[in-house]
């Protein structure tokens, strides 16, 4: 069973793992002694008669929600591994799979979420130029995308020199069109590249405050990588259809890297994502957040609470 177990936590780096045995879900070594912490459970020990014995915790089954939704406000990220096998059927020990990865951005499930606040999962892809943004609130399944670059849709040819002097007389900035878009959708969770860290966008991620930062292999922002992943997903042989513009953008990207994490954790059909949708800053009026806040239009200044706000 301990096998079992650790080639499981193997398989998922970076999360808790919830191990399901019988009618419990168990928790061993530092998940055992962070759920302890965080969900307020006894901590005891398997092999108390040895030099090292192995920190254990664990609840009931059918009070996974609960327990689930606490990890998932404290910023954990949760592997639940269940019994995928009847144990009256069952030859030697029950067969256990992971069936789910739940992170703060891929919530579905209505107790675990606020029925008034979107919950969204991004993705960034920065590059030389330019950076690209894509969104998924994967309770609903829509999906967008965007990317943001110093130039100008009506501007005429210039020497590099010229559009960096024009950018900075305009204010155009991809970095800072990034983080207010960020600032705005405030996603609880957002992806980047491992070794982008450094990079300027990613660094000012910190910034927005109850959003969980998750490192990705840079081969999953490979330009090709993504657009196949969603070829795939949307049984299509190009991406004309959704007038997106250059399928090797940033923003396509960063959509396919978020839709292939989407796919990784859930385990399951996606369906209900049939479509990415371009997103395009002239197409409303822009509020930056610091008027935004200012105004406290969804949220009070005070406390950062809906109640007392314009929206609220």
């Amino acid at each position: 069973m301990m096998q079992r177990y650790r080639e499981v936590k193997a398989e998922t780096p970076g999360t808790i793992l919830l191990f399901r045995m019988g009618d419990f879900y168990e928790l061993f070594y530092e998940d055992a002694e962070t759920a302890a912490k965080v969900l307020g459970l006894t901590l005891t020990s398997r092999d108390k008669g040895s030099a090292n014995p192995v920190p254990m915790a664990g609840f009931p089954y059918h009070a996974l929600e609960g327990y689930l939704k606490k990890l998932i406000h404290a910023g954990h990220r949760a592997a639940i591994c269940d019994q995928v096998e009847d144990p009256k059927t069952a030859k030697g020990m029950v067969r256990r799979e992971v069936t789910r990865i739940v992170t703060p951005g891929t919530l579905t499930d209505e107790t675990l979420l606020d029925p008034k606040e979107s919950n969204f999962v991004a993705a960034l892809c920065p590059t030389k130029d330019a950076v690209g943004l894509a969104w998924l609130e994967l309770s609903t399944g829509r999906f967008q995308c965007a990317e943001f670059s110093g130039r100008r849709a009506d501007s005429s040819p210039q020497s590099s020199d010229s559009r960096t002097q024009t950018r900075r007389q305009l204010g155009v900035d991809p970095v800072s069109m990034t983080l207010d878009e960020l600032a705005r959708l405030h996603p609880a969770e957002c992806l980047i590249p491992e070794n982008a860290r450094s990079e300027s966008v990613c660094a000012r991620l910190a910034e927005l405050d109850g959003t969980i930062v998750t490192e990705r292999a840079p081969w999953c922002f490979s330009p090709n990588q993504s657009r196949e992943v969603l070829l795939r997903h949307f049984e299509t042989r190009t991406l004309e259809g959704f007038d997106l513009g250059d399928e090797d953008s940033a923003g396509i990207t960063a959509a396919g890297a978020l839709l292939e994490y989407v796919q990784e954790t859930q385990r399951s059909s996606l369906g209900h994502i049939f479509k990415l949708e371009p997103y395009r800053r002239g197409a409303a009026m822009l509020i930056d957040e610091a008027t935004r806040r200012s105004l406290e239009l969804t949220r009070t200044q005070r406390d950062g609470k809906r109640d007392g706000s314009l929206l609220g």
